[in-house]
């Protein structure tokens, strides 16, 4: 297994809007590739974090910011992104009847989905162990 070396971290803050996705798809999918994400993972990954973005614009009420901080790190061979929005989730009961997939998407393509509710938003943290590309000398 190729282990990396801990690497600049991720720090991004985009509209709370969906057509934010691209410039997301965009800057992590660089940042991956900088620091030797293999392709499989790099997919997988990107998946994962558009859907959470999603959530973070589309489930929160009363947002105070119109913000989506997404923030993320390598450290040895472990990738963990953060998404937080700075709104209120509606409660499940009040969840739309026809929602996504997003939840088990992410649950499936990473190895930890983690939740913190607050009085000031919510985060969602994700964590991947990854299988970097072998580095030429």
């Amino acid at each position: 297994m190729v282990h990396v070396r801990q690497t600049d971290p991720l720090q991004l803050q985009l509209h709370a809007h969906a057509d934010a996705v691209r410039l997301l798809r965009e800057r992590i999918g660089l940042w991956l590739d900088e620091n030797g994400a293999s392709t499989k993972d790099a997919f997988e990954v990107l998946l994962a974090t558009a859907e959470a973005f999603s959530n973070a614009v589309e489930h929160p009420t009363e947002s105070r910011s119109g913000v989506v901080d997404i923030n993320g790190t390598i450290t040895e061979d472990v990738l963990t992104i953060s998404i937080r929005d700075y709104g209120h989730w509606q409660s499940d009961t009040t969840r739309k009847e026809d929602g996504g997939l997003g939840l088990v998407l992410m649950n499936i393509l990473m190895d930890a989905v983690e939740f913190g509710r607050g009085a000031d938003g919510t985060t969602v943290t994700m964590r991947r162990r990854l299988g970097l590309r072998a580095q030429s000398s």
